[in-house]
């Protein structure tokens, strides 16, 4: 999405900073397939990941950038990384997705159109913001100009409009340069900065032209995407994740939160069992916004318009029953997505990879993306 720098032959790198942690995953391209050659993460600890989400001053700022930047360094090292070319993300609440239609009309008037409306969207000088588009539909509507009556039937007349469905992303440049910095100076090249929804969406649907609603469930953030044949119709960040669910546990069973961090990966149903249903409101919430997504993107599409499936993700998709949660909520089948599908692993380390889930969504997702040009080189 917005270019940088860097170098690389059959290898990709994504590095993910999430709120908690920073997640790295190389991959590398050989004999038309692709392969796991390494992966790894560091806990950035509660204190720290707190302060990604509030505003702070700018000393503590530049404090904490060193901190990550540290702990990026000491990642980087013990993995022992066969390339350098990487390529990062943006927490979804950074930058702004959305979908805007405009006329047919040439590709420099197109151009300007963008910048224009970009402004109705963007409350900063959009010398702050680097902005990214790309046209993702193209579709027909007939505009009504009057009715031709006779005493057996009525005719309609009107014109054919097309138009052109755009995809606008921004994000500011201060935080596109400020993480392209630290991945640089812990000895990576940057290949590429995006908004992590898009990795999200790359490595749980691929290319797949269906229609999903990708709930990633953060460790403080949720991030709720409507994807329709490979494009983000709708993007939602919701404040909250796995955290409060851990929280909501420790309070109901008057527990640790270190104990009710541990049940939440144990294979016990804490949500649907007759024995113990918790009510935890954080996942209420997260799936009361998704069935109005849902609702809305019926109303707008027709109620025959079909959601495949609702596809789940981040470490909290682990809760054992959140499917079944999940799909009495919104009314369309569930399921955990599965990034490493199209990934070739050692089979010593199968167990590491059922482990490790959906949490390394992002990280894969970045990766992919190099991937995807070495493919288009070759």
């Amino acid at each position: 999405m917005f270019k940088l720098f860097g170098s690389g032959k059959n290898y990709s790198i994504g590095v993910d900073f999430g709120t908690s942690a920073i997640k790295i995953v190389e991959l590398s391209f050989k004999n038309q397939k692709t392969y796991l050659e390494n992966y790894g993460w560091v806990d950035l600890g509660l204190a720290s990941a707190s302060s990604v989400m509030k505003p702070i001053a700018m000393e503590a700022k530049s404090s904490y950038d060193k901190k990550l930047q540290k702990y990026l360094q000491k990642l980087i090292k013990s993995m022992r990384l066969k390339s350098r070319g990487a390529y990062i993300s943006l927490p979804g609440s950074s930058g702004l997705v959305i979908l805007i239609n405009f006329p047919a009309m040439s590709d420099e008037e197109l151009e300007e159109a963008v910048k224009f409306e970009a402004k109705k969207y963007i409350p900063n000088s959009l010398d702050e913001v680097a902005i990214d588009w790309e046209i993702v539909g193209e579709k027909e509507s007939f505009e009504k100009q009057g009715e031709i009556s006779s005493n057996e039937n009525s005719e309609k007349i009107g014109s054919i409009a097309k138009e052109k469905e755009i995809l606008l992303v921004a994000a500011p440049k201060k935080e596109v340069i400020r993480c392209g910095n630290i991945v640089k100076d812990s000895g990576l090249n940057v290949k590429n900065v995006e908004l992590e929804i898009f990795s999200l969406v790359r490595a749980t649907t691929g290319n797949d032209s269906g229609c999903f609603l990708i709930v990633d469930i953060g460790s403080q953030m949720t991030n709720i995407v409507l994807v329709e044949r490979g494009v983000i119709k709708v993007n939602r960040n919701i404040e909250g994740g796995g955290n409060e669910v851990t929280r909501s546990i420790a309070e109901s069973l008057n527990i640790s939160k270190q104990r009710a961090e541990e049940l939440k990966k144990e294979n016990k149903d804490l949500l649907n069992s007759r024995e113990m249903s918790l009510v935890i409101p954080v996942l209420d919430m997260i799936a009361n916004e998704s069935l109005r997504i849902v609702n809305a993107y019926r109303a707008k599409r027709g109620e025959n318009s079909r959601i495949d499936s609702v596809i789940l993700s981040g470490g909290s998709s682990k809760l054992k029953g959140i499917e079944q949660y999940f799909s009495q909520k919104i009314g369309i089948q569930t399921r955990t997505g599965n990034p490493w599908s199209k990934v070739i692993c050692d089979e010593k380390i199968d167990p590491f990879v059922e482990k490790m889930g959906t949490s390394f969504s992002v990280a894969l997702g970045l990766a992919f993306r190099g991937i995807e040009e070495i493919k288009n080189k070759k």
